[in-house]
Parts: C-alpha cells; sequence; structure tokens
C-alpha cells in the first residue's frame, strides 16, 4: 500500500513539474526559468548585508539568470558592483548612477546596459551602483551617502521607476508581506522624519538557516513547479480571480495604477524628502534626477505632463538638479513603448537602454562640461 502511495506520489509531483514548466515557458513568462544547474546554489550576489540600505552584492558573485526570453551571467566587482574593476581615486571626471533593477541592467549583457553605453559614447567612466531587491529612493539616499561618495565624481545619475518605488519605500508594503528582509523607511511627517528599521540588524545566518537556503536556492534552480508555487503565494481568489494580497488603494482609479498619475501625497513627501537629501549630499556635483515609464505609464499618457513629473520637475528646480522624463522623451523619437521592453519580462532589454541612453547623453555631456573638474576647480 505505501509502496503504492510512493509511485502515485511521485507520478503526481512529475506531472505538476511538467504542466508548470509549460506553465512559465508559454503562459506566465512573468515567473523566471530554473537555470537546471548548481551554478547559483550559493549565489551570493544579492545579500542584505549592508547595514545603511540593506540589499547589495556581495563581492566578486556571479548569477545566472535565466528566463524564457534571456539569459543572462551576472558579476559584481571588488566593490560589489555589477560593473568591470573601478578604483575609488581617478584623475578624470567620472559619472555614477544609482537606480533599482532597470540600472543594474536585469535580463541584459553588461555592454548593452545604459551605464555602459554612456560610459562608451562620453569617453568617461560610469560607475553603476545599480541594484534589484526592492530598492527604493530612501535605499539610494543612503547608498549615496554611505558608500557612492566614496568614489571620486563628478555627476550622479538617479533613475526613479515610478511603478514600484513609492512601493519600496513603503513601509505599510513591508508589514503586507511575509518578509524579514532588512531595509530602511521613514517615519514621521515632512520635513521631521526618522530612519526606521523593522528589523534591527543584519540576519546572521545559523548553519542549520544556510543549509535550509541552500535547500531553497537548489529546489528553485531544478524545480519549476516550486517557482509557481512561490509566485501563486503572492496572490489570493476574489471572485474566482487570481489578484495580489496587496494592492495600494490608489490602483483602483482611472489612472490604473500609474504613479505618474496617482500619487497620495504621504508618499511624494517621502520621496521628496529623500531626493532632496541626496541632492544635498552631493554638494556641488551636477544630479540628473530621470523617471524610467512602465507599460501602463505609457498606456495612460496623454501628451500633457503627468503630476509626477511636474513634481519632480519643480523640484529639481528648487534644488539646483535637472530633470528628465523619459516617457515624452521616447514617444517623441517614434517608439513604439512594447519593442523596449523584453516579451517575457517588463524590464528594459537592449533597444530600451539604447534609447534611454541616446536621451540622455547630452544632459551628461553637459553635467560633465560644467562639472568642477572641467572647469579647473
Amino acid at each position: 500500500m505505501l509502496k503504492r502511495f510512493l509511485i502515485f506520489l511521485f507520478m503526481l509531483i512529475a506531472m505538476l513539474e511538467v504542466a508548470s514548466y509549460f506553465y512559465i515557458k508559454y503562459i506566465n513568462t512573468n515567473i523566471q526559468m530554473p537555470s537546471y544547474s548548481l551554478v547559483n546554489v550559493n549565489s551570493k550576489f544579492w545579500t542584505f548585508s549592508d547595514e545603511h540600505f540593506g540589499v547589495w552584492h556581495h563581492p566578486s558573485s556571479t548569477y545566472l539568470h535565466k528566463k524564457p526570453c534571456f539569459t543572462a551571467q551576472y558579476a559584481s566587482n571588488a566593490f560589489g558592483m555589477r560593473d568591470k574593476e573601478r578604483t575609488k581615486d581617478a584623475d578624470q571626471p567620472r559619472v555614477v548612477i544609482l537606480g533599482d533593477s532597470f540600472i543594474e541592467g536585469w535580463g541584459n549583457r553588461s555592454e548593452d546596459r545604459l551605464s555602459n553605453l554612456l560610459e562608451a559614447s562620453t569617453g568617461k567612466e560610469v560607475l553603476n551602483f545599480g541594484t534589484s531587491g526592492g530598492f527604493g529612493t530612501i535605499q539610494e539616499w543612503l547608498q549615496y551617502k554611505h558608500m557612492v561618495k566614496q568614489f571620486r565624481h563628478d555627476v550622479v545619475l538617479l533613475g526613479i521607476l515610478p511603478r514600484n518605488d513609492f512601493e519600496d519605500n513603503s513601509l505599510d508594503f513591508y508589514y503586507t508581506q511575509d518578509t524579514d528582509d532588512y531595509r530602511p523607511y521613514l517615519v514621521g511627517d515632512y520635513p521631521d522624519y526618522k530612519l526606521f528599521y523593522p528589523v534591527k540588524k543584519l540576519p546572521q545566518p545559523t548553519k542549520v538557516q544556510a543549509l535550509a537556503k541552500s535547500f531553497k536556492l537548489t529546489l528553485l534552480e531544478w524545480s519549476c513547479l516550486y517557482r509557481v508555487a512561490i509566485y501563486l503565494n503572492d496572490f489570493k481568489i476574489e471572485n474566482m480571480k487570481l489578484v495580489p494580497r496587496w494592492t495600494p488603494e490608489n490602483t483602483n482609479d482611472p489612472s490604473g495604477g500609474s504613479m505618474y498619475y496617482s500619487v497620495p501625497e504621504n508618499e511624494w513627501n517621502i520621496m521628496r524628502y529623500s531626493l532632496e537629501q541626496l541632492v544635498a549630499e552631493a554638494g556641488n556635483r551636477k544630479v540628473i534626477l530621470f523617471t524610467i515609464p512602465a507599460y501602463q505609464d505609457f498606456e495612460h499618457y496623454d501628451g500633457k505632463e503627468p503630476p509626477l513629473a511636474r513634481k519632480l520637475r519643480e523640484l529639481a528646480g528648487r534644488t539646483g538638479a535637472t530633470y528628465v522624463d523619459l516617457m515624452p522623451a521616447m514617444l517623441a523619437r517614434g517608439v513604439k513603448y512594447p519593442d523596449l521592453y523584453f516579451s517575457c519580462d517588463k524590464h528594459w532589454n537592449a533597444f530600451g537602454n539604447a534609447v534611454a541612453a541616446d536621451i540622455l547623453e547630452p544632459y551628461v555631456r553637459d553635467a560633465l562640461q560644467s562639472s568642477p573638474a572641467a572647469r579647473g576647480n
């Protein structure tokens, strides 16, 4: 009897595994494919290792990223940047770029990323400090203050993703997640915020926890069924439909969830404060803020300046920064916005990175030419 049950269980799991493979490959390409290798099992590419901003790349680590429409190998340098080896000092003007997975180069070869393309076109070093892992403007401010400023530079580029940067800054959202991630938030009212860390210490896993993590990573790299189960855990069933377990109230309005058009004042103030702090930390360096539009942002764009773009333009004017909204600039080039993204993932493909680099390159050149180093100061 037990033998029959085990055979049945094995066959059931095998059938579900096959079904999950086809589900990922042909139906829900948002889910990452297993690598079917041990290359990522002990990977420390993304770790919660910085006491100030949390997630970062372990120095000199690698990660193999596979989805139905791309395979990309990531590698970090001695400082943890997904970049070639850099030095802290330099005798020529340099640019630093901060942001989330778009800036890190999710799904792309290093040479196809925005930072690499700008470095090639300007002839100046562009150091990439982007990282995945739910990285919002609070973390970018703290990363700049405690890490990036150690590297000599003259121009700061910051990519803002309205689609999820407000979510990444939201303590309310954090508490809806089953997580103990180490990350900073701001509590209080503008401008009297205080930094708050829901988890008080960086993770220091025991041997048992490390073994459990290794087992989980092994399942992730060998089982489609496990990946589908993790994905579906973020949803619940309402009226016979799968809906996210957490949805901001403002996604029920006509903007369709585009944060360009619907930002609660308290969430804007948190972003505003963190950007103001970053610009202040930059001192006399040139700062270029730019917004990265997502699919739904393009879908709701009517040719007029969105409320968030206006707020960021006014903030840049007050602080002496430069603001560039990539959405109208991309459309002005006659680009069909679906062509900017991977077919299986809503991150920029190589073409999306190239269009963004073409738009931003003149701003970077101007900033370099007017930097204190260029003027001989």
